[in-house]
């Protein structure tokens, strides 16, 4: 009802009808509903949504694996923590049976950090730029045919432990004043084993949490019979990633050795970019013809970086301007990422360096990983690579990130890319093959030394007789110098990071 009234008077009429109209309505009329109150998410929810989120955005996977929620919270609500939530969406990528033992899906490589204290219920993974700790890794190897002690087999450069001078092959006699350090051992002509395994495996265990933190008194005995000690500060430091770089000067030609552990940040005249324009102007300067890169202990790290140092590796062999990489992601970041001035535009070779090299030979492990294999992988279709590997394969992870920061709480590195050579190869799933597997890396000799086996490997293929031909191997067999049980404490984990 519409009520329109000219007269002042009316107003009081007017508001009698309306107050009269109400009342008599209001047994008729129920109260209206509350206004429901507003959802509000706690930080730990909202980290869980935001996992799911970016998940959904950016993950190479995501379009035909990861179902849509209007709500992030019907699904992450489902689950307690940051972690539990990004392995359900892990666990929901396509099957691949040769990943068995990581949950039998393609997804075994996103991760997150957890920032500022935050417990994401998950070990953090991610190790670049600085470091913590020592930079001392170590395995069990045998003395004689009677014991093992602990060894070292890497050093990482920039580490308190390479300040300290400790150097690949030197054998740990004494932790913290601690002296029993020996397993016993029995050889036969198939190798060596402890005597007790349980002994072998409390002994890694003592020596790996000696690693962990606080202070390190050390007892060294070096391979030429002297000994030295020293004091090691666990701490946080810059990595050097180049660990030793040398010309092996024959009369037939020079080869060049590059040992590089991780592919750290170059970028401005950065320290990293000075020290491998000073290593290739040096191959350049002696005129190698061959180059051995040493990636045995190298588990990934930045693209731009790879893409520098295959640039300097390819020199002139690769015409300017031909296909280095390209990326494969989803239709989102396709979209988005993929154009002239996108993360993830084609990149080109670039000639930086003046090397013409005949052949690059790759030493690698099954933990090089990443950006390691990304270099090897996009100098393949151009120049005449060798593999040789302590196995038979590399690690094999084609897959890249880039960070997002979550609630100031999680670092987040949805694998968001795949990278394609100019050939095409992008599926190395299960590692780049190697051309040479199974050769021994004979941790009892120092970095450089051409009669380690892996190296001595390389020189004799780039310089037939260059080298005392299995003396290495001799000398193991006569000494029982063999790893035992496998490395103590684990290489940190790099990854390809896009930045």
């Amino acid at each position: 009802m519409k009520i329109a009234l000219q007269q002042p008077f009316g107003k009081w009429v007017v508001f009698i009808l309306v107050a009269f109209f109400f009342v008599s309505c209001k047994k008729n009329t129920p109260d209206p509903e509350p206004e429901p109150e507003p959802i509000v998410r706690t930080t730990d929810q909202k980290i869980r949504d935001s996992i799911y989120y970016y998940y959904k955005l950016y993950s190479i996977w995501e379009e035909k694996s990861i179902p849509k929620y209007e709500l992030p919270s019907e699904f992450t609500d489902k689950y307690n923590s940051a972690s539990s939530v990004l392995n359900a969406l892990k666990g929901m990528t396509p099957a691949y049976a040769n990943y068995a033992q990581y949950g039998g899906v393609y997804d075994r490589f996103s991760f997150i950090d957890g920032l500022n204290g935050y417990n994401i219920n998950a070990t953090a993974k991610l190790k670049m730029d600085r470091n913590d700790g020592y930079g001392l890794y170590i395995s069990m190897g045998t003395v004689d045919s009677k014991v093992a002690r602990p060894v070292i087999y890497f050093v990482e450069g920039g580490s308190p432990a390479d300040k300290a001078g400790l150097k690949r092959s030197d054998m740990v006699t004494a932790i913290n004043g601690e002296t029993d350090f020996t397993v016993a051992i029995n050889c036969d002509a198939s190798g060596c084993k402890p005597v007790d395994p349980n002994a072998l495996t409390n002994m890694r265990n003592r020596v790996a949490n000696a690693l962990e933190g606080g202070g390190l008194q050390l007892a060294l005995l070096r391979q030429d019979g002297t000994t030295y000690n020293v004091s090691l500060s666990y701490g946080s430091y810059t990595i050097d990633p180049i660990y030793h770089e040398e010309v092996y000067e024959y009369p037939s030609k020079n080869v060049g050795y590059f040992a590089l552990s991780s592919f750290e940040e170059i970028e401005r005249n950065n320290y990293n970019q000075q020290r491998v324009d000073a290593s290739f102007k040096t191959f350049e300067d002696k005129h190698i013809e061959d180059l051995i890169v040493d990636l045995r202990y190298n588990t990934g790290g930045y693209v731009d970086a790879a893409v520098y140092i295959a640039n300097k590796i390819a020199g002139t062999k690769v015409p300017e301007k031909k296909l280095m990489v390209t990326y494969i992601c989803n239709a989102y970041m396709e979209r988005t990422q993929k154009g002239t001035n996108g993360m993830f535009r084609d990149t080109y070779f670039s000639q930086t360096s003046t090397l013409n090299l005949r052949k690059v030979y790759f030493l690698v492990s099954e933990k090089t990983a990443s950006a390691a294999e990304m270099l090897i992988n996009v100098l393949k279709p151009y120049m005449n690579v060798q593999i040789i590997a302590t196995g038979t394969h590399t690690y094999g992870k084609p897959v890249g990130f880039f960070e997002q920061i979550i609630e100031n709480r999680v670092s987040f590195w949805p694998a968001s890319f795949q990278l394609k050579n100019s050939a095409g190869f992008a599926d190395y799933w299960d590692g780049l093959v190697a051309d040479k597997p199974n050769v021994n890396d004979y941790i009892f000799l120092p970095t450089g030394d051409t009669q380690e086996t892996m190296l001595e490997t390389a020189l004799e293929d780039a310089v037939p007789g260059s080298t005392k031909k299995t003396s290495a191997r001799v000398r193991a067999s006569q000494h029982a110098r063999m790893s035992i049980g496998g490395a103590v404490n684990a290489l940190p984990e790099r990854g390809l990071l896009k930045n």
